[in-house]
């Protein structure tokens, strides 16, 4: 009763417009949240400038000061695991107003985001029903709202970031890779999970990046530069929307045009530019939007699946996407964050250049530390880029978190080019990360996806099987003498890989 009192008298102080900042937390703490685990957890909110708050939970109490705009911060001290539910409460000692919400747990909290296959609802999976009709207590959710716009037009509510418990009424709103994540970090930890899931279909990497790291770095500047240009333009609201519309409306005639190229082909629409500040490619407007609200939420890692809409551009995701990372890691104060991502998978694009967007991928695993990469270019479909296939994407983003994170001793890596021996006309070429040795996932010892090139440099399909535990033996009748190889370079692989090592992790895309 006390607690519904709270509630509505803070209701009432809003709709008066005099108090609205008295006394409340950051929109992301309500109800059913869960603490990050054995960390020192951030909590803040809003008070009258100049008042002392005191925060207690689970036995602590910690007090700051608001400070001229009203916001205020503290940290509790690392906490043990419990799922016992627990009230976070706040007084302002200059008002003596009470904040709480209740139902509160401490566990694992992951920050899920990127682009529409981290959309993708279970419904939309293999053996995603089944999950549907699970009530997992020990999961739970906050889905941030998709929202762009700059400057920003609207703050979030607690109702924009209510906690959900993995329940029917609420499944499919979380994003299939996941809640396949969580549930492998549940079981495998013991520990009540909390998601904050916040990703937008069709963006790509600038639009998550804030614009003082696109200006930092030389090759990115003109990122940041578009976007500046677009909210000093003096176009309206209504006029970048109507522009956005437009060419949404053009792209669904055309794909519709497409299937049958009968009659007219619809006449073009300008694409919204990266100036547009209401379009969610353009930089910036995520990261403003549905990022910098989360900041600094203790968590303890990202997982993140993005890359198709930069296919067009792997050179110089080489730079951006570390560069997100990054910066991300400065606003959070977490220099050694965790961030795990996915390789894209397989996939027929007609144009842009997959394996150059996987081999930035690695490049990014390789020089960024505390970074990790779990593979799908087993797991894709020829005309679908959003692959049926999440449980095991987000099982191997998991095993990554247990193994670099957690501590446990689980095979995170699959097969990985160490080198290669050039005799004659046969390769060898020699993996690392192979387990208890290479094998295939179809029990045949011939091995499709590699291919050789001469002096002239025109790759031609190879002959491959596994010749010993670690090493796979190359040949190829059309080149004599064999100089560079390459696996699984193409963005639709045909036939499909089938090269893994003893733990069922496939043998990562390469060339050389």
């Amino acid at each position: 009763m006390k607690k519904t009192w709270i509630q509505i008298g803070a209701a009432c102080l809003l709709a008066g417009g005099v108090y609205a900042a008295e006394l409340s937390f950051a929109p992301i703490f309500n109800d059913g949240a869960v603490l990050q685990c054995e960390m020192p957890v951030n909590v803040w909110g809003k008070a009258d400038p100049g008042a002392t708050v005191t925060l207690s939970f689970a036995g602590q109490e910690k007090s700051a000061v608001a400070d001229a705009s009203g916001k205020w911060m503290l940290q509790l001290d690392p906490m043990a695991s419990s799922s016992e539910p627990r009230t976070l409460a706040v007084v302002s000692q200059v008002s003596g107003f009470r904040f709480q919400v209740s139902n509160v747990v401490v566990g694992e909290v992951w920050l899920a985001t990127g682009q529409s296959n981290m959309v993708v609802p279970l419904r939309n999976t293999d053996g995603g029903e089944e999950r549907l009709a699970m009530t997992l207590p020990d999961i739970r959710f906050v889905k941030v709202p998709q929202q762009t716009g700059l400057p920003v037009e609207k703050e979030f509510t607690a109702a924009d970031l209510t906690w959900k418990n993995f329940a029917p009424s609420a499944n499919q709103d979380i994003a299939a890779v996941a809640f396949y994540f969580a549930e492998q970090i549940q079981k495998n930890t013991g520990r009540r999970v909390g998601i904050i899931q916040s990703s937008y279909g069709g963006t790509p990497c600038e639009a998550w990046t804030p614009a003082w790291a696109l200006d930092a770095k030389p090759e990115l500047k003109y990122l940041a530069d578009a976007i500046r240009k677009g909210t000093t333009s003096g176009k309206t609201k209504e006029q970048w929307l109507a522009e956005s519309k437009a060419f949404h409306e053009f792209w669904l005639a055309r794909r519709e045009w497409a299937k049958t190229k009968t009659g007219s082909a619809p006449e073009a629409v300008p694409q919204p530019g990266p100036d547009n500040p209401w379009d969610s490619k353009s930089p910036t407007v995520l990261y403003e939007n549905m990022i910098t609200p989360l900041v600094p939420y203790t968590a303890r890692g990202v997982v993140w699946y993005q890359g198709e809409s930069n296919s067009g551009k792997p050179d110089e995701y080489r730079v951006l996407f570390p560069t997100m990372i990054e910066a991300w890691r400065k606003v959070w104060d977490r220099p050694d964050w965790p961030f795990f991502f996915v390789q894209l998978s397989a996939y027929n694009h007609p144009s842009q250049d997959w394996p150059g967007l996987r081999a930035a991928q690695s490049f990014t695993r390789d020089t960024v530390p505390h970074t990790g990469m779990a593979l799908a270019i087993d797991l894709g479909e020829k005309e679908n880029i959003h692959p049926r296939a999440k449980q095991p994407v987000g099982e191997r983003l998991a095993r990554l978190a247990l193994d670099q994170v957690y501590g446990q001793k689980i095979v995170s890596r699959g097969p990985e080019c160490k080198k290669m021996e050039i005799k004659g006309s046969h390769v060898f070429v020699d993996f690392q990360h192979v387990e208890k040795g290479l094998e295939t996932n179809d029990g045949k010892q011939d091995v499709p996806g590699f291919e050789v090139a001469g002096a002239d440099g025109v790759f031609h399909p190879a002959q491959a099987h596994i010749a010993t535990k670690d090493t796979v033996e190359l040949t190829c009748p059309a080149v004599g003498h064999p100089v560079s190889i390459r696996y699984a370079w193409h963005n639709w692989v045909e036939p499909p890989v089938t090269l893994q090592n003893s733990a069922g992790l496939p043998a990562e895309p390469f060339k050389k």
